[in-house]
């Protein structure tokens, strides 16, 4: 029989059989034993091209049983189709390096056409220990690993090859995972499909409504196999109904399907995601809420980790949370098949964060690539997904895979506060958790009446500010030229706000300014004449003229601050409910904008104290008194005032590790802060709790 050898269904065939399907599966055949080596996957092709609208599986198996000649004929037309093992070289090369497979998206109709019999199943038939003893025994390293070492080894690919191995590594670490939600068992699956597609050949359905807009990504998955997730995501849909929005659903489906025994496996594989609940290390967004609020922490990472791009974009009139939105898609959705499973490698085992900081890598790269054309970018988002499907050009999956663990970021904890404090933005945003789909109104900067800055730089400003206070329109809280340059006039209005954006213009024309993350009030927690620091990771100094750059400290606790001992009970009992009326009128909580708190600070810092470790300085943000106000502490002052604003001075400053932002000793022309606009109190969004 020369060129025998049939081709896996678990690869992109562009000959898919058009009858497959058309058959209902019988008993025996569904309650098939399951192999001890159940992570292969072959089907044979000629089954596909014999009419079987009027033979059972039963009777195709005695036929082929009786009449061998039937099969020599058949394998003599196919002529030296490959099979799994030289499929899998092709892909995976021979020391494992995994060449670029292009990825097809379908984007269907209304409805789905549905064929109602089970999927393809395999490896029922075949001990594959035997076939290939390498794997196996890489298999048992696996079983007898903890979880630190099963990351180690996912970040190393040490199963991204062969296919087979993968296969039985997710079973392993799905069914692994410890959830306090129970998740439904395989058995769900085929009383829901039962329920669902009946005994019909055919029926339509309509597209889940947690997709956007009923697309697949293929991922070299047969016509059979996109048959199967569409009746895995129309089951997801059934068992999960609360579950609204949720984009990346498909291209996990279609992923996992590929290492998966059978449709059952997958349902019960992604339904486990689904249900993971551990707010440190979750895995699927299920609302539109929750959705855009990871979005959100996604931008606010991309504002410290990847500075250029955000400039670009705010500079170009492009809308930053439209752009950020698509963030995740471009993992589970752009993201060729060979860089897609290196990531679920590890995705599994790490959770959300591991997503963070892939897309954090292909923004970095991406930044690389737009700068020397940004001219020509119309459209960022566009230009983006562009790039990330065509990411072979520019590194491999492993290399991907390098620089995303080399991205400086929060930890688990810093991450979910940060989510959290995001989510509640939305939601005073008006955005509730049962909405499916919103859009969230951009700030208009058309009408700012600033005299210290145009409504092109204070876009650029509100792109570099936190994303839970860019949802909302700056307004004005101070004015030299309205209030007076004093001090004491400066704390009187701007006491109450949290945070604050604080511009000067000097009388040579440069701009500048700083982000002040904490409310002023804080100058009076310490009993003490000096002046002493307080303030968040957040805030970070900027020049807007004559040229723009913001400077900011590293990825180190992004939000927490030390509570003051005497507050440390307080906060702890009265987290939410704490709403204070500033002396500008407007009502502001000062829980909203930088909660959460850690454990009590030790020893005040005070201006006139030594230098100090880069863990404390790191902690010199702010410092007022009624004779002066200062940003940054450590190694000279980033901005320094006197008591009646009409001067300051600046020099380098190692808690922004910044340079003077102008001409050492300046002259104030024009001095403004500026609030975020926010008329709904903070507690409100708790008051139902």
């Amino acid at each position: 029989m020369t060129g025998g050898r049939q081709r896996s269904h678990s690869y992109y065939n562009p000959e898919d059989s058009k009858t497959y399907g058309s058959q209902t599966q019988t008993k025996d055949i569904c309650q098939r034993p399951r192999s001890r080596s159940f992570y292969s996957y072959e089907t044979s092709e000629h089954d596909s091209d014999h009419d079987l609208d009027h033979l059972s599986a039963s009777s195709l198996l005695r036929q082929k049983a009786t009449n061998p000649q039937h099969l020599v004929n058949k394998n003599e037309k196919a002529k030296s189709k490959p099979n799994k093992h030289s499929l899998s070289r092709e892909l995976n090369g021979s020391r494992g390096s995994l060449k670029c497979v292009s990825m097809i998206t379908i984007s269907e109709s209304d409805n789905w056409e549905i064929c109602s019999s089970s999927g393809m199943k395999y490896g029922q038939f075949v001990d594959w220990e035997k076939i290939d003893p390498e794997a196996a025994e890489r298999y048992q390293q696996i079983v007898s690993s903890e979880h630190r070492q099963l990351k180690a080894m996912g970040r190393e690919g040490f199963w991204a090859t062969p296919h087979t191995l993968r296969a039985k590594a997710y079973y392993h670490i799905i069914h692994g995972m410890h959830s306090r939600c129970v998740s439904p068992e395989r058995g769900v699956y085929y009383e829901l499909s039962r329920k669902l597609f009946g005994e019909q050949k055919l029926i339509n359905h309509p597209v889940p409504e947690y997709m956007e807009a009923g697309e697949i990504p293929r991922y070299c998955l047969n016509k059979a196999g996109l048959n199967s997730v569409k009746k895995i995501l129309l089951c997801l849909g059934r068992y999960f109904p609360d579950m609204n929005f949720c984009p990346i659903l498909p291209a996990l489906a279609s992923l996992i399907l590929h290492f998966s025994q059978d449709e059952a496996e997958c349902f019960y594989s992604v339904a486990r995601l689904i249900c993971y609940n551990d707010p440190n290390k979750r895995y699927i967004d299920q609302t539109f809420l929750t959705y855009r609020a990871s979005c959100m922490t996604f931008g606010d990472l991309a504002n410290r980790c990847c500075r250029g791009i955000r400039k670009l974009i705010a500079s170009s009139h492009q809308n930053l949370f439209e752009f950020y939105s698509d963030w995740i898609m471009w993992i589970f959705a752009d993201l060729p098949f060979t860089y897609a499973i290196r990531v679920l490698d590890v995705y599994l085992l790490e959770g959300y964060k591991v997503l963070y900081r892939v897309a954090l890598a292909l923004l970095s790269l991406y930044k690389v690539s737009v700068s020397s054309r940004v001219a020509d970018v119309e459209d960022f988002r566009t230009d983006m997904k562009r790039f990330v499907q065509n990411v072979a050009r520019h590194c491999t999956a492993e290399n991907l895979l390098e620089k995303a663990f080399l991205v400086p970021i929060a930890t688990r904890r810093e991450l979910n506060l940060l989510f959290k404090a995001n989510k509640v933005s939305l939601m005073q945003k008006g955005v509730s958790i049962h909405q499916k789909r919103q859009s969230v109104d951009t700030v208009d900067f058309n009408n700012l009446g600033s005299s210290v800055v145009t409504a092109t730089e204070m876009r650029v400003v509100w792109a570099w500010i936190p994303e839970r206070f860019a949802l909302f329109s700056p307004i004005k809280l101070f004015s030299s030229v309205e209030h007076g340059g004093s001090l004491a006039s400066f704390y009187y209005h701007v006491e109450g706000h949290e945070p604050a954006v604080l511009l000067i213009k000097t009388e040579d024309e440069e701009v500048f300014g700083v982000f002040i993350s904490s409310d002023m009030t804080e100058r009076h927690k310490y009993d003490t004449d000096k002046a002493t620091f307080f303030g968040t990771c957040e805030c970070f100094v900027f020049t807007l003229r004559p040229s723009m750059e913001r400077y900011q400290r590293a990825m180190v606790n992004i939000m927490t601050r030390k509570v003051f001992p005497q507050q440390a009970q307080f906060n702890s009992q009265n987290t939410f409910n704490t709403t204070l009326t500033c002396p500008a009128g407007t009502p502001q909580d000062p829980s909203y904008l930088t909660i959460p708190f850690t454990a009590p600070s030790q020893d005040p810092f005070t201006t006139n104290e030594p230098k100090r470790s880069k863990e404390q300085e790191a902690s010199k943000f702010i410092a007022g008194s009624d004779e002066q106000l200062i940003i940054g502490g450590n190694g000279g002052y980033a901005l320094c005032f006197e008591q009646t604003l009409e001067a300051g001075y600046t020099e380098s400053c190692a808690t922004f590790k910044s340079p003077p932002l102008c001409k050492e000793h300046f002259k104030i022309q024009s001095l403004e802060v500026w609030g975020i606009q926010n008329s709904i109190c903070f507690s409100h969004c708790f008051s139902s709790k």
